[in-house]
């Protein structure tokens, strides 16, 4: 089990969750991955390559305000210069599919543990300000990228994480 400085370790519960249920917590990562996610990562996970081609062409090499050599934590809630964000870095794609498994290798929600996927988004996600959400809604975001990946049974693992931290279905 992984634990976070400063944090309970959590593990997604082996509890039965209805399909319904899961249905319903894989929509809402959706959601927060489209708000959240998508603009580094693009709509479908491609990574930035594919999260460019929402821009203007004119924006879509992200240095005129994210300067390599800005910091890479700049939370939104604290004052910044114009034209002067976190370095965006190079978001990979979060899909095999999306991703040359030569150049890349599989993705991390192909391969960890939702715990472990878990804990490494809540560390790092979003880049700017990682820990901004809830366990709630990084267990939702954990839950999305499994069923991104085709692990069905990881992804209701993590629902059933949510559920256990108060998700219901709507």
């Amino acid at each position: 089990m992984l634990a976070l400085a400063g944090s309970p370790a959590r593990e997604a519960p082996a509890a039965a969750t209805s399909d319904a249920t899961v249905d319903a917590a894989l929509a809402a990562g959706r959601s927060l991955y489209a708000f959240d996610c998508s603009v580094c990562h693009g709509p479908t996970g491609g990574g930035l390559e594919e999260a460019r081609l929402a821009f203007p062409p004119e924006h879509r090499r992200c240095t005129r305000c994210h300067k390599p050599n800005n910091p890479v934590v700049m939370p939104l809630d604290r004052p910044f210069v114009d034209n002067d964000m976190f370095a965006i870095g190079t978001p990979p794609a979060l899909h095999g599919a999306a991703r040359d498994a030569a150049a890349d290798g599989a993705p991390l929600a192909a391969l960890a543990r939702p715990e472990a996927l878990f804990a490494y988004l809540r560390a790092t996600m979003p880049r700017y300000d990682p820990g901004r959400e809830t366990d709630l809604e990084y267990w939702l975001l954990t839950a999305h990228l499994l069923d991104m990946n085709g692990r069905a049974e990881a992804a209701r693992e993590a629902v059933g994480a949510a559920v256990a931290l108060g998700f219901t279905a709507p």
